[in-house]
């Protein structure tokens, strides 16, 4: 199995929604449920822009724009809570916080820091579609 953890030590060469992607898709796959074709990637986007809201200043609209267009176009994410302590430790790896790179403000690339509990925050945002 391909060991997901190490996706996250790449934070600085790839976004984090394409990372996010890789493990709710791996995670669906695991309990035997599979995403549409871009599902994962759409709803990978959605959580890495509800990351970009909370600590770049993307606007709310334009993250209920990408949350309300991923869920009619490919329905509600494949996410069960009992598999965040999974997702947590394949991202974090045993770390408090991660470097990422979210979506901006004014459309560019932003530089945070992203922590466990910020990280449930959002698994919890895209669960509730």
């Amino acid at each position: 199995m391909l060991q997901l953890y190490y996706f996250c030590n790449l934070m600085k060469q790839e976004d984090f929604s394409q990372i996010l992607s890789r493990l709710l898709a791996d995670a669906a796959t695991e309990h035997g449920k599979r995403y549409p074709q871009g599902g994962a990637l759409a709803w990978g986007l959605t959580g890495a822009s509800y990351l970009g809201f909370a600590l770049c200043g993307l606007p709310q609209t334009r993250l209920r724009d990408i949350q309300y267009s991923t869920r009619d176009r490919f329905g509600y994410v494949i996410l069960d809570c009992r598999w965040y302590d999974s997702l947590v430790q394949r991202c974090f790896a045993g770390r408090e916080s991660i470097d990422v790179i979210l979506p901006g403000a004014d459309g560019t690339p932003c530089h945070a820091t992203l922590t466990t509990a910020l990280f449930l925050e959002m698994l919890d945002f895209c669960r509730e579609g």
